[in-house]
């Protein structure tokens, strides 16, 4: 008797030693295959494309030097550019069916910079904008919008700390989200 449990045993021990060599051969086996352009690393730029057709409409992640015709025939979109230029992180390209082959060229807006990671011009930010920053409030986003109506314009971002509670720890932290 003690013979057939000791061998049950052993018979049970090697399926379940068995078992994950089979689980971990068939997960690699159905690979999932990342979209080109889907993938942010760090030397992508993000680029938009606003389509009114709503084929091809996304933010791509390219590499550096590509022109925008390269971009748009690998989304699919058959458009010929009459300019080509070279794709700048945060562009947005807005294509209109009705205007052959002319886009028009505009900036990612700052919710979705901000969702990817990229700075919001603190010269251009509206108090909705300073509000999707962590770490700014409303009287916050009021005393920075006071300060820079008063100066025109901010030269550098460490001019945050004349506002009273913005202290270089703070400062350093919404540098993270703020530039020029």
């Amino acid at each position: 008797m003690f013979k057939k449990q000791l061998k049950g045993l052993i018979g049970i021990f090697l399926i379940l030693a068995i078992i994950p060599f089979f689980v971990f051969f068939f997960n690699y086996s159905c690979v999932y295959k990342i979209p080109d352009y889907a993938n942010q690393c760090n030397n992508t730029l993000a680029v938009e494309i606003s389509n009114t057709e709503e084929t091809g409409s996304g933010i791509y992640f390219t590499g550096s030097g590509m022109k925008a015709d390269q971009l748009l025939q690998s989304t699919g979109l058959d458009i010929k550019i009459l300019n080509n230029f070279e794709l700048k992180d945060g562009m947005k390209l807005i294509l209109d069916s009705n205007s052959k082959g002319n886009i028009a060229v505009g900036r990612i807006d700052n919710l979705k910079r901000i969702a990817l990671g990229m700075t919001i011009n603190l010269n251009m930010a509206t108090e909705d904008d300073l509000l999707l920053i962590p770490g700014i409030g409303e009287v916050t986003a009021e005393k920075i919008l006071k300060l820079r109506q008063k100066k025109v314009r901010f030269r550098n971002v460490g001019e945050l700390m004349e506002i009273e509670g913005i202290k270089e720890k703070k400062l350093a932290k919404l540098k993270k989200y703020l530039s020029l």
